[in-house]
């Protein structure tokens, strides 16, 4: 909505991604082929062929008037106006000026027609019958808006007739069987402010240097080296994590040597050697391969951690994006022996540990590129809506067009202890050990690592998984829960952060990387950057921000209500435009304990999880009440 009036997208004008996009190619084809409800229609809505695809930056957005039906906005008036197209509209009307009183301007009416296969029509006005022209036939006519479509009617206020509700049309866009099956041809009505007239379905990705994974994916010790750095093992370059690479070929390189050695006096000498040498040190940090293996013992998924594309572009955002987690932050003020930021950086890790979190990075540059794979109508439910493509034509050839946003500003990742994650898993028995349950994190999150799906599945598909539908799957739910709860502590985390950062937070945006338990709170390019917000909030005031993110968990304005049925409100979680997920699996219950769907939880805020967590272990057939 624009100067009041309601406008409609009709073309973009893009110049073209001047990178390389095969990986971006690939995740949108994935994208895509998620997209079930697509694969019952008869015909493939995205071209098959690659060079048919168009990725580019938008330069110009071109938009027109809709809808096309109108009042006169004289209350002693209120006729009705209806144009078919805008032509139409200027040849009749070009000033918008009431054609029946002449004493005001017209307004839209903010209805319109929808279908799930993507349709978007204007309303159908009934009209008078017999009518010789245009003025006949919409004198008199009105609509009795009640601001919702469902109970809204037309009428002639001259005549005092009652002309019915208002209608429907049917479409003509491609449906799947299903919908033929089920008779939906016809377009539903939706008031414009609801929301659901557009849902664009948006693909993000950190904007790593693609050509370096490819060539790291040739390592023989790739998938080890990665989840080293994920649990931060002490033989891992933290400091330049590209030399992790180099130090394993060398590792490599001198243990078929070593193995060469004919006898055990050969072996001796080789190993001095190796020892004096230069290659010395790096030899005895030890074989992280090894070290990676014992802690999986011998389950490590190799195949798992090569294709988790979201895991590496968590190792990429920590280690080799000059990010600066609190720890190095904090020795930093040490160093500088600057007491007061040292002071602010030890109280603000107390406050990081109080929030079940692990630790919490600072990032200058955050590299973000969002692709518009396309858009829904009335719902964005995989299962039920058609996903429909952006289409253009570009000298003379018809693409699918790829929208593309590169965002490179401030952000922050704040990364949940594995621990206590799994401890808490296991107090709501939705994770059990028949042996003796792990004391380190590392362990912890090599087990979660293993266990839960959080790897195996894409973002936009574990959102919408319902826990209600897996009560009896313990391991689908743990998954559940475990994403739900990373989400739901992002989104009360820009809650929070709104009076500190400076910040409106829907100039704000969140991306979750799941396998790593960790979430990005990041500025968005569509607000024209932060300039230097978040890394003052960062500096200054981050432990008053994570305080008051406990604080913000604790009520809101509709409990009990809030609290009773989903846990998750307008007025205490949701986002207006900053949730890729539309405001999908959030629940503060999570936190602060209730009901999640029809499964009982402890929160992981809860005094029973800091009781299990102080004991190393916990009476987990203790029964748990709810207020």
């Amino acid at each position: 909505m624009e100067d009041k009036k309601w406008y409609q997208v009709t073309d973009m004008e893009l110049n073209k991604l001047n990178e390389k996009t095969t990986h971006l190619l690939e995740a949108v084809r994935r994208y895509i082929n998620d997209w079930n409800t697509n694969a019952g229609l008869s015909t493939n809505l995205f071209p098959e062929q690659d060079e048919l695809y168009f990725f580019g930056e938008i330069d110009q957005i071109e938009f027109s008037l809709f809808p096309l039906v109108f009042r006169c906005n004289n209350r002693s008036c209120r006729n009705v106006h209806q144009y078919f197209n805008l032509e139409d509209l200027s040849r009749k009307n070009p000033e918008l000026r009431c054609q029946f009183c002449s004493k005001d301007v017209i307004k839209q009416y903010p209805y319109a027609l929808v279908h799930l296969n993507g349709d978007l029509q204007s309303i159908n006005v009934k009209t008078n019958k017999g009518a010789k022209n245009w003025h006949e036939k919409y004198d008199g006519i009105r609509m009795r808006d009640t601001r919702r479509f469902t109970t809204a009617t037309w009428y002639n206020y001259k005549k005092q007739i009652s002309l019915g509700d208002l209608g429907t049309k049917r479409t003509n866009l491609p449906l799947t069987e299903e919908m033929i099956q089920n008779n939906k041809r016809f377009l539903g009505g939706t008031h414009l402010s609801e929301g659901d007239i557009h849902y664009p379905a948006l693909k993000s990705m950190v904007n790593l240097e693609q050509q370096t994974l490819i060539e790291r994916k040739e390592h023989e010790s790739f998938t080890q080296i990665q989840m080293a750095a994920l649990l931060q093992l002490d033989s891992i370059n933290t400091g330049n994590y590209a030399q992790n690479f180099e130090i394993e070929k060398n590792n490599s390189t001198l243990q078929i040597l070593l193995e060469s050695a004919k006898n055990e006096e050969e072996r001796r000498i080789l190993l001095k050697t190796i020892k004096n040498s230069d290659l010395g040190a790096q030899f005895l940090e030890g074989d992280i391969t090894k070290e990676v293996e014992e802690i999986f013992q011998k389950t490590f998924p190799i195949e798992t951690v090569e294709e988790d594309r979201l895991l590496h572009e968590f190792l990429f955002s920590w280690y080799e994006n000059d990010g600066q987690t609190i720890e190095a932050k904090l020795e930093e003020a040490r160093i500088n022996s600057d007491l007061v930021q040292e002071t602010s950086y030890i109280q603000a890790q107390n406050e990081v540990e109080n929030l079940g979190l692990e630790s919490v990075a600072l990032l200058e540059k955050f590299p973000v590129i969002t692709m518009g794979v396309g858009y829904t109508r009335k719902s964005f439910d995989r299962n039920r809506s058609i996903l429909n493509p952006f289409r253009k034509q570009i000298s003379n050839k018809r693409y699918t067009v790829i929208p593309v946003l590169k965002n490179d500003n401030e952000a922050i990742i704040f990364k949940l202890d594995p621990l206590r994650i799994l401890r808490w898993l296991e107090i709501n028995k939705l994770i059990t050990f028949n042996n003796e349950s792990p004391n380190s994190k590392r362990e912890a999150h090599a087990i979660l690592y293993n266990y839960l799906l959080l790897s195996k599945m894409e973002k936009e598909d574990l959102v919408m998984l319902d826990p209600k539908d897996y009560v009896h799957d313990q391991k689908v739910l743990a998954t559940i829960m475990t994403y739900q709860l990373v989400h739901t502590m992002l989104h009360m985390l820009l809650h929070a952060g709104k009076s500190i950062i400076g910040l409106d937070v829907d100039s704000m945006s969140e991306y979750i990387f799941p396998s790593a338990l960790a979430g990005t709170i990041y500025v968005s390019k569509l607000q024209g950057g932060g300039m230097g917000a978040l890394i003052a909030a960062f500096e200054n005031d981050l432990e008053r921000w994570l305080r008051n993110t406990y604080e913000k968990t604790q009520t809101c304005l509709y409990d009990p209500i809030c609290k009773g049925q989903h846990g998750a409100c307008h007025a205490c979680s949701y986002l207006k435009f900053s949730c890729q997920h539309f405001n999908r699996g959030l629940s503060r219950n999570l936190l602060t304990g209730g009901y999640v769907g029809e499964t009982p939880i402890i929160g992981y805020f809860s005094k029973e999880l800091d009781e299990v967590m102080k004991k190393g272990k916990g009476n987990f057939d203790k029964a748990y009440k709810f207020n």
